[in-house]
């Protein structure tokens, strides 16, 4: 065979196997993952020690937020996310790409921040607001991989952020001013991630097809480690090894967390 031919014979190679490995992460799909957070253990909400705008403050009855337990136990704020190793990207599902990418938004409210717990892509700004009339606040925001800030927040002007990268976890923002507000922030880089709501449930759509490890967090423990879910028990970094399978649901039932676990 001639050297011509042998080249070409190459990129026709080339060219069959670059189609087959299209064809094949094309053909691998997506699926989606559910589960429902359970806390097994005594959690009666402890009142806050008001320091600041005494007056204001008071009348919101606050109270201890890092465990919220719901009825029959569901745990709230619990973070699951798709983990994703150093440089590597996920193409979102389509869906994702055509969404409207409004601000999510971090209110200053009732001197607390609300949401408590939240995801932000980071294709969508974060608008932070201050609802509460006549009091000041500020947001100090702890990040590792986008540049930190500490800002006043009045309440004829929110701010608004942008991030470029994902952070490892959930990030800190807090409120100098009323020390004991607190909130947490996953930044991500794709969509694939989830807050457990007051139902203690959670739900990721549109995940690619395949296995993949996701991490489970949350404000007390940090990374929950030794969380057992399905058959698997969460490592140090609390990731567990999951299949998504193409074109169905993955849900893992209750997931037990024991006062234990949270302490």
């Amino acid at each position: 065979m001639t050297s011509f031919n042998q080249k070409l014979l190459m990129v026709a190679l080339t060219t069959v196997t670059a189609f087959s490995l299209a064809t094949t992460a094309n053909a691998a799909g997506w699926g989606t993952l559910k589960g429902k957070f359970v806390y097994k253990g005594k959690a009666k909400p402890v009142e806050l020690n008001i320091t600041k705008d005494v007056e204001f403050c008071s009348k919101h009855d606050l109270v201890d937020e890092s465990v919220v337990v719901g009825d029959d136990g569901a745990l709230s704020n619990v973070f699951v996310f798709l983990y994703t190793k150093r440089g590597a990207t996920v193409k979102p599902h389509p869906d994702y790409e055509k969404a409207d990418m409004k601000p999510a938004v971090l209110d200053n409210k009732g001197c607390r921040f609300e949401p408590r717990a939240m995801t932000l892509w980071t294709k969508q700004p974060l608008e932070i607001r201050n609802s509460d009339e006549g009091i000041g606040h500020n947001t100090n925001a702890t990040l590792r991989k986008n540049p930190k800030f500490n800002e006043t927040i009045t309440n004829d002007k929110a701010i608004t952020k942008k991030f470029d990268k994902s952070e490892p976890g959930p990030a800190p923002f807090a409120c100098n001013v009323h020390p004991w507000m607190s909130a947490l922030v996953l930044i991500r880089d794709n969509p694939y991630m989830a807050v457990s709501n007051a139902k203690g449930e959670f739900e990721i759509k549109n995940l690619p097809a395949g296995e993949h490890e996701f991490v489970f967090f949350h404000e007390k423990p940090g990374y929950m480690k030794s969380l057992v879910v399905g058959k698997e028990k969460a490592d140090r970094k609390g990731r567990v090894e999951i299949e998504i399978t193409d074109g169905k649901t993955v849900d893992l039932g209750e997931i037990v967390v024991t006062e234990k676990l949270l302490n």
